[in-house]
């Protein structure tokens, strides 16, 4: 029996508990960065290394390439198992994550290989539940008898939601966000999450920036009361603490800054060792606060070079955005 697990803490707590079975990571946060449509094999390993290398402090874009290499050869063992169970959340991260590697599973020559699926927004004793992470070994045992076989119609819907997730063209995931996914119960709500992330068309922020500047005029100037801040705004929390690292000194490093970091150097990344964050301030300049009221643009003062999935949106002419009123992607 292999489980596949998206995040290292539920995974290492699920190898503590009594339920048989390898555990693999999938390390490949696709939430992040270009995930290209035509890619594949080595291409697609190089193409997520070298933007995860931007993000790493330490480990070089050969180094990812390797681990996203090991993380498809684990991957294509699958049908080595008599069942390969998948363990999710609700949350943005995880569903792309899900949908991802379910049409990876797909195009395997699973044989007689079952899939089954463990998906959960909500556990008893939870007031808000923010992962799998947040359980301990009996807990997570205790979903394990609920586990349910992955059909066809799933990974159709899975497959179709990943064709969409890295088109070049945002239309289909625009569509597939309003359509019924309750096959996959939690898809929906966050591909509806998902296509706030791009550059909304009040100001040219994005949902998780414009979180990240109000936190910050509101006095949240220490990193990880900032985190906090953030994480409360999110019905689904889906980013780890370097995510927004990375975010912030994105903005702080633009053209036009929107944001000041007063700090020893970089803030930590996912790589760096542990680190107190008490030694870093974090303040709004005069233009974050001009693009936090409406008064100036995001996209006019700095342009963009980012991919959201298989979308490029590059420079400062007409791009795709979300109307936060309107509740939809314009080309504006």
């Amino acid at each position: 029996m292999l489980h596949i697990h998206c995040g290292d803490s539920s995974a290492g707590t699920l190898r503590q508990s009594d339920v048989p079975g390898e555990v693999i990571v999938w390390c490949d946060p696709v939430v992040q960065g270009p995930t290209p449509a035509g890619l594949s094999g080595e291409a697609w390993h190089r193409r997520r290394a070298e933007y995860l290398a931007t993000t790493a402090a330490r480990l070089t874009a050969a180094d990812l390439a390797r681990r996203l290499q090991a993380e498809d050869d684990a991957l294509a063992r699958a049908p080595e198992h008599d069942e390969v169970v998948l363990w999710f959340d609700a949350c943005l991260f995880d569903q792309s994550i899900l949908i991802c590697v379910l049409d990876r599973l797909s195009r395997l020559a699973l044989g007689e290989t079952r899939l089954s699926l463990i998906c959960i927004g909500d556990f008893p004793g939870f007031a808000r539940f923010r992962g799998l992470g947040e359980l301990h070994a009996e807990q997570l045992a205790s979903l394990f008898p609920t586990r349910r076989p992955v059909t066809p119609e799933q990974i159709a819907l899975a497959r179709r939601a990943w064709e969409a997730w890295v088109a070049p063209d945002p239309t289909d995931l625009a569509a597939l966000a309003r359509a019924e996914t309750a096959l996959l119960p939690y898809l929906g709500e966050a591909l509806a999450r998902r296509l706030e992330q791009f550059p909304s068309t009040t100001n040219g922020l994005d949902r998780l920036e414009q979180e990240a500047l109000e936190a910050i005029a509101e006095g949240h100037d220490r990193p990880f009361s900032l985190f906090r801040a953030v994480d409360e705004r999110e019905a689904r929390p889906f980013i780890g603490d370097t995510m927004l690292w990375c975010l912030l000194e994105e903005l702080a490093s633009a053209e036009t800054p929107l944001v000041t970091i007063d700090g020893p150097g970089p803030l930590p990344r996912f790589d760096d060792p542990p680190t107190s964050l008490e030694q870093w301030r974090l303040s709004l300049t005069p233009a974050g606060r001009a693009v936090l009221a409406g008064r100036e643009d995001r996209i006019r003062l700095n342009g963009i070079d980012r991919w959201v999935g298989g979308v490029h949106l590059a420079g400062r002419g007409p791009i795709w955005r979300w109307h936060p009123r309107e509740q939809k992607l314009v080309l504006a």
